[in-house]
């Protein structure tokens, strides 16, 4: 099965004019029941007006911010959906 990838903004916050000011965003990898998840906020520099802004725009915006390529967030992910298929440790716990 190859791994899905997949951007989702959950909330933008806007100024009285409805410019763009800050953009909450996750970045999420599925690779059957095994999943990676990166996410954040950024601060929008740009003039963007939210009702014209694209997906494209937004995308761009977060990479510029985060100062990696899309290729670069996919390798962290797949690293997380590697360790989660093959974890090095395991979490236990013990009562006494």
């Amino acid at each position: 099965m190859a791994t899905e990838y997949t951007w989702s903004f959950s909330n933008f916050e806007v100024d009285s004019e409805n410019k763009v000011k800050t953009i909450h965003w996750s970045y999420d990898a599925v690779d059957g029941e095994h999943s990676g998840r990166m996410y954040g906020s950024c601060g929008v520099n740009e003039e963007k007006d939210f009702d014209t802004i694209t997906k494209a725009e937004v995308v761009s915006i977060v990479l510029g911010e985060q100062d990696q390529t899309e290729d670069e967030l996919k390798a962290n992910l797949d690293i997380q959906i590697a360790n989660s298929k093959a974890p090095e440790t395991v979490s236990k716990t013990k009562e006494f």
